[in-house]
Order: structure tokens, then C-alpha cells, then sequence
């Protein structure tokens, strides 16, 4: 039986937000019962979820939130707490079918907006609180954390959930959620092209990561470089062969290739150091023809060819 989330659309929404960005966090407990008159529940078939099931979902979220300090100090790192949160979200059945795929619920964002703001209103606020300078108490970045969509509080923790699971028989099943940090997930899962579908999402997230171990040497901006080149080249690739029916063995060799041939290329004519002959034509500097333009076309080009 299908079980059915209460919505709260974005509109109603707003009227709680004023309110909700002038609280405390230690005043918004919402006690063992979830409810709010605005709210919906989708007219198809199914049950409404209990309370005893909401329940079942801020508890331990609420627990992990106290060991990082709720609800009066907060971490230098919320990685952690995000990474429990993680864990709590792949454990509540609500948002999961049989078959380990998301229920519909759990991609409606009316959805994450109930579970923002009236099951979990006091982690939201104490995650993310409100930045009175910013169009007023409840400003437009701030918003976006509390109502549903790619920015809020737990929907984004769940994305990272759907795409970046390594599997129930891993032996580090959330290694990658625990290893990457915030912009690596940005970098990742705001790519739907690569990320809709786990099994490249994974793949491309153990080789952003072997990138940035092979490149710690140099900056940050290098390393987002090549990321940014190799997945364009991945993703024209992906339009003549779809990567979802390669086979896994020759998808993390053609992710690895893209990212190998765009860090020989930009890391050829980037010191780790600023060199001060550096503009005055020296060994580092590319060579003519060897634009990253040409360097994207020869790779499509080998790889089209089967070479």
C-alpha cells in the first residue's frame, strides 16, 4: 500500500516562513503530532502516513542533531551530521519502493516542504538559520532551504542518497557521501545527465574523487577545470551511446580516459606555483594547436572511432 506524504504547495508555504524565520529552534518542537490545516495529500490511491511513521523519521535525526550540538551550538562542519541524516533518510521506508527505487512521494517537492516545515522545523532552522539582512528575515536564498527543490535542508541529503549509494553490499556503502564535500556534490548532482541514473553518478563520483587525489597539489580552481571539461566530453559522448547501457567495466574506463586526458592537458600548462616567466613564452606554456577546444574534439573523435 502505498502511503501517502502530506504536501504543503510553495505558496502556502510562505506564509509560515515569516514566522518560521523569526523562531528559535529550541521553540519548534513539534511535540508527537504533525499536522497543519493547509496541508495535502495527493487524490490517488494509498493511505495517509501516521504520525507514528513521521515520527519514526525525526527521531533520529533529532538525535544525531544533539551530538553536533542542537539546538544552541552549531558545528564548524555539518558533513557529518549531513552524512547521519543520509543514513536515517535510506532507512525510512516512506520515501523508498521495494526495489530500492524512490517513491513518488519522495520526488514531489510539496512533499520535503511538510517534512521541512512541520516535522523537522527546529533541525531546519538550527541547520540553516535565517539571514535577517537578506530580503528581510525570510530571504530568497533562505527560503530555498525550507521549501521543496534542489536547495532544501533534507531533499538535497536524499538526492545525494538516490545518486551516491554504493549498494547495500558495499562495504562502504556511503563512502562517497562521507568523502565528498559540499561543492563536489553540487558539481555532480546539479549534472542530471550523468546523475539521473546511479550507477554512472557513483562511477563519476569515485573518479572525482581519484581526480582530486591525483591533483591535490594544485588549486581547487584547476580540479573544477577539469571536471568541468571531462564531463562535457562525457556527456557528448552519452548522446551517441546512452553510458546506461555500456557495460560498467567500459563506463568507468571511459569516465577515467576523460578525466586522465584533461588533466594531462590543463595541468601541462599549470604550474602548481606561479612562475613569474610565466608570461614571457616558457615550456609550460601550451603549445599551438593544443587548446582544450581541439583536445575535446580529438577525444570525441577516438572515442566515436573505437579507438
Amino acid at each position: 500500500m502505498t502511503l501517502l506524504i502530506h504536501q504543503i504547495p510553495s505558496e502556502v508555504a510562505e506564509a509560515l516562513l515569516s514566522a518560521l524565520a523569526l523562531a528559535r529552534p529550541e521553540d519548534l518542537d513539534p511535540g508527537d503530532e504533525f499536522r497543519y490545516s493547509q496541508s495535502i495529500t495527493q487524490p490517488t490511491g494509498g493511505l495517509p502516513i501516521t504520525d507514528v511513521l513521521l515520527k519514526q523519521l525525526r527521531e533520529p535525526i533529532v538525535t544525531s542533531a544533539r551530538k553536533h550540538g542542537f539546538p544552541f551550538s552549531r558545528p564548524s562542519s555539518f558533513l557529518d551530521f549531513e552524512l547521519e541524516v543520509a543514513e536515517a533518510l535510506a532507512e525510512w521506508l516512506p520515501l523508498w519502493k521495494l526495489q530500492g527505487q524512490p517513491s513518488g512521494e519522495a520526488l514531489r517537492n510539496d512533499c520535503w516542504t511538510f517534512i521541512t516545515v512541520v516535522v523537522l522545523p527546529d533541525i531546519a532552522l538550527w541547520r540553516w538559520p535565517a539571514k535577517t539582512h537578506e530580503d528581510g528575515p525570510a530571504g530568497r536564498s533562505w527560503r530555498g532551504r525550507m521549501v521543496g527543490g534542489t536547495r532544501n535542508t533534507f531533499q538535497r541529503i536524499f538526492r545525494r542518497v538516490m545518486c551516491l549509494d554504493r549498494g547495500v553490499d558495499h562495504p562502504d556503502r556511503w563512502g562517497l557521501i562521507r568523502q565528498l564535500q559540499e561543492d563536489d556534490f553540487s558539481a555532480i548532482l546539479e549534472r542530471p545527465s550523468l546523475s539521473s541514473n546511479r550507477e554512472i553518478a557513483v562511477c563519476l563520483g569515485e573518479e572525482y574523487l581519484a581526480m582530486k587525489q591525483r591533483l591535490s597539489q594544485l588549486s581547487a580552481a584547476v580540479r573544477q577545470d577539469v571536471y568541468r571539461q571531462a564531463t562535457k566530453a562525457i556527456r557528448a559522448y552519452g548522446v551517441v551511446q546512452p553510458l546506461d547501457l555500456m557495460p560498467a567495466e567500459n563506463r568507468a574506463r571511459l569516465i577515467q580516459d576523460a578525466f586522465l586526458r584533461y588533466e594531462d592537458q590543463l595541468t601541462a600548462a599549470t604550474p602548481s606555483t606561479p612562475s613569474p616567466t610565466a608570461s614571457t613564452g616558457t615550456e609550460n606554456e601550451p603549445q599551438p594547436g593544443s587548446s582544450t577546444k581541439q583536445v575535446r574534439k580529438s577525444f570525441l573523435r577516438r572515442l566515436l572511432e573505437g579507438g
